[in-house]
């Protein structure tokens, strides 16, 4: 008999359903993947993602429910609806002052939803100055949201939502701090010191301007004036929390370890500004003064707010700033030019990238010659050059072949420069780096064939390089 099987769709709605019904059961963790579920499949639908991120929070998952909760506030626009989501969320996670404000907040952009009056009956309040408890609200919502995605490396973004409050407040120090802190995050120095010149000639004791200045001076190499501001900093006791966190991120910043540890792990200790940057921070100082463990429980901590390869890891880091070492000494203390080109290639390939930022390479790379250092410009300023971009392109077509063996990477250096010399036409670079390992055979049997699959080109083009090689 056939019988016409009619497909059972579970979309959100039956999910979010199954949610309630199992909420109702106080079955709160199976709730969970239901609601969860639910939000995966409609992205958009707010009450799926209101539900989930509450419990979330009743089972404990405070802040990472915060942290999807602005994230959707965000991709939605900044819907003034999140201000309320995010209010009743600090209700479930006992936190009546972001709970008031952020409710505060809502009402404005609803003042006839009646939460006015539950917030009065809730926190057993009376609004005397609607205008200046408006504004208090505004100026906390601000400063909580910038602050979250700024330590989330969401820096565009904050600036974006920074530029949705009034101007009256943005005007104000603490956000104009903000936005100093963002221009120079965001390699804006000018920006950055003129913002920052201002605020600390209006207070010369002001931490943040002055963490962020020295910060600037470290970018800029202005080293007299960076020395100067960082004495200043590791002498001075921060007097609250908020100024301990961000003299503490400075200093870890600068590798001032020790120091960074002692004003930020009382913060995690007393649960105080729990985030990303704290705990990214505390992995790294925790790693550098001995505590190896305490560093790999911070960083599995971070991952909960944003999810980091572990080549950022502050071992996997450590062991890329000894590989540049060690290449900095086998290479660029050489001699030979060739091998120094080829020891820039090698560390330019150090992952992660940024290791080499405040490494002491720097200075064996200014004492190099000019040629060497335009290569340098070429790697990490992104300076279009045709000549080494050329022998680059050829380094890079034998790695990706597979052959990365030094006597076959300097063979092709010394080929490329003198085929360049000689004024021969070079565009066909994949041709010209086969053709070198072809007559660099070294006891190894490479033939033809498997040179023409290995670079993507063709007999006809490697026979006309080795044709061009052959007579150099």
């Amino acid at each position: 008999m056939n019988r016409k099987v009619i497909p059972f769709e579970q979309n959100g709605e039956f999910h979010f359903n199954q949610g309630l019904k199992k909420t109702e059961q106080n079955k709160k963790h199976a709730a969970l993947k239901s609601f969860q579920k639910a939000y995966e499949l409609d992205r958009n639908n707010l009450a799926y993602l209101s539900q989930y991120a509450y419990l979330l929070a009743e089972n404990g998952r405070g802040a990472e429910a915060e942290h999807i909760l602005i994230n959707a506030f965000i991709q939605h626009q900044y819907d003034a609806e999140f201000y309320f989501i995010l209010s009743q969320l600090y209700i479930i996670m006992n936190d009546p002052n972001k709970a008031f404000l952020f409710g505060v907040e809502y009402v404005k952009y609803a003042p006839d939803s009646g939460y006015d009056e539950e917030l009065e009956q809730m926190f057993e309040v009376s609004i005397q100055d609607e205008d200046e408890v408006e504004r208090e609200a505004t100026r906390f919502t601000g400063q909580h949201l910038f602050q979250h995605l700024f330590m989330n490396a969401r820096i565009e973004e904050a600036l974006d939502f920074l530029s949705t409050i009034p101007i009256s407040i943005q005007e104000e120090r603490e956000f104009r701090n903000q936005k100093a802190m963002a221009a120079l995050f965001l390699n804006r120095f000018e920006e950055a010191h003129e913002l920052l010149e201002q605020l600390l000639k209006e207070d010369r004791t002001d931490m943040h301007a002055l963490s962020h200045m020295t910060l600037l001076y470290y970018h800029t190499g202005e080293e007299e004036k960076y020395r100067a501001f960082l004495k200043k900093l590791e002498v001075v006791q921060p007097l609250d929390d908020d100024a301990r966190f961000k003299v503490g991120l400075v200093l870890n910043f600068l590798q001032q370890h020790a120091r960074s540890y002692e004003l930020l792990y009382p913060l995690y200790k007393d649960q105080v500004f729990i985030s990303f940057q704290l705990l990214h921070a505390l992995s790294h100082a925790s790693y550098h003064i001995g505590k190896v463990e305490e560093s790999r429980m911070f960083w599995d901590k971070m991952q909960t707010f944003h999810q980091v390869s572990e080549m950022h890891s502050p071992w996997k880091r450590h062991e890329a700033t000894a590989r540049i070492t060690q290449l900095e000494t086998e290479y660029l203390k050489d001699d030979d030019p060739y091998r120094r080109l080829l020891g820039l290639y090698k560390i330019y390939n150090i992952v992660p990238r940024d290791a080499i930022l405040g490494h002491e390479v720097w200075d064996t790379i200014e004492a190099l010659e000019d040629y060497e250092k335009l290569y340098i410009s070429f790697l990490f300023q992104g300076l279009k050059l045709v000549r080494l971009g050329r022998m680059h392109k050829g380094l890079e077509a034998m790695t990706q072949a597979g052959y990365e063996d030094e006597d076959d990477q300097l063979a092709w250096i010394e080929t490329f420069h003198t085929l360049y010399d000689s004024k021969v036409e070079l565009e066909d670079i994949s041709a010209f780096t086969a053709a070198t390992l072809y007559f660099h055979q070294r006891g190894r049997k490479i033939s033809k064939r498997s040179l023409v699959d290995s670079f993507d080109t063709s007999l006809y083009r490697l026979n006309k390089a080795l044709e061009a090689v052959r007579q150099i």
